[in-house]
């Protein structure tokens, strides 16, 4: 339980650039957003959109298809064509709900396709997803496997990103994902020492995945807890000889 005077604090957010010429959409959308954790920049003048890209350097672009002068598509061809910018994933918004209007948008290098009209939650969802995705493509990066057990006598094998924490308990612990838990063949010990990529000693009890984390709880210059972004929002202590790496591997100062 963290103590009420705890204040409540963010990780570095992801940017996110949103362009849309609905004004009203654009505020609903950021506001959105930004509760959900993200720094928020948005435009309405698709024309500009390069110029504000090269400003802001988002994490990831939200991109009308349908705009007055110059269109989504020829935004995202611009994207694509530019060696600073070809690599920032993006993500389409249109009212058109064909076939060839998708094919058209994954050929142009669309990372992921949204049909208006769409739910918030929605677009969240998969803001999360593709960010998540193009961490974990990077080069040199390939999710570790896991082997834990399952019912009496059976088994099944996690990747790396299904995990959020792993608990360890005296000689064997316990591997969390987001909404289950699962008793694993080996110790917390044993897991620490795979160093698998992403992945943090926080406690003598736990390992957590940094890519889940989602935030942060401060207490004085030497309490720290990690919010993590699994179904319960499960926070977990970090102890105070793992406190500086863990804030430098976070970008908490």
């Amino acid at each position: 339980m963290i103590p009420e005077e705890f204040a409540a604090s963010r990780l570095p957010e992801s940017r996110i650039l949103i362009v849309d010429d609905d004004v009203a959409l654009l505020g609903a959308l950021a506001t959105a957003l930004e509760v959900a954790g993200y720094a928020v920049r948005t435009l309405n003048d698709s024309c500009r959109a390069m110029e504000e890209i090269s400003i802001c350097r988002p994490h990831l672009i939200v991109l009308d298809v349908m705009m007055p002068s110059v269109d989504g598509w020829h935004v995202l061809h611009e994207i694509r064509s530019t060696k600073s910018t070809a690599s920032i994933p993006v993500i389409m918004l249109t009212a058109a709900d064909s076939d060839s209007a998708k094919c058209h948008g994954y050929e142009l290098g669309a990372d992921d396709y949204l049909t208006k009209p769409f739910s918030v939650r929605e677009l969240r969802c998969r803001i999360k997803a593709v960010l998540r995705r193009v961490t974990q493509s990077e080069p040199g990066v390939e999710p570790s496997v896991i082997q834990v057990l399952s019912g009496s006598n059976g088994f099944e094998i996690l990747t790396s990103d299904e995990v959020y924490f792993v608990e360890g308990i005296r000689n064997y612990s316990y591997i969390h994902t987001t909404d289950s838990r699962y008793l694993s063949r080996l110790t917390l010990g044993a897991l620490d020492r795979r160093q698998m990529d992403g992945f943090r000693r926080v406690h003598r009890s736990f390992i957590v995945n940094l890519l889940h984390v989602k935030g942060y709880e401060r207490g004085g210059r030497s309490a720290l807890s990690l919010r993590l972004d699994d179904a319960r929002e499960t926070e977990i202590p970090v102890s105070r000889s793992m406190l500086s790496v863990v804030q430098k591997d976070l970008g908490i100062r």
